[in-house]
């Protein structure tokens, strides 16, 4: 289907898990265990990974 007759906006693409490549993956904010300070972490349900989320690339809201 071509972008002018599509009624909605595209999407981004799924984030993808960066050990198994899965796409079941959740945006948590979590705690970093040596300064305290909240931030923004992907968590992959299927292998159990976790990486901050700036370490995959983007903005949050290119995944929201």
């Amino acid at each position: 289907m071509s972008d002018a007759f599509r009624p909605f906006p595209r999407q981004q693409p799924p984030v993808r898990c960066i050990k198994c490549g899965g796409i079941s993956i959740i945006l948590s904010e979590a705690r970093h265990p040596d300064t305290g300070y909240f931030f923004w972490r992907f968590t992959c349900l299927d292998c159990r990974i976790a990486w901050p989320q700036d370490q995959h690339g983007g903005a949050l809201d290119d995944y929201a």
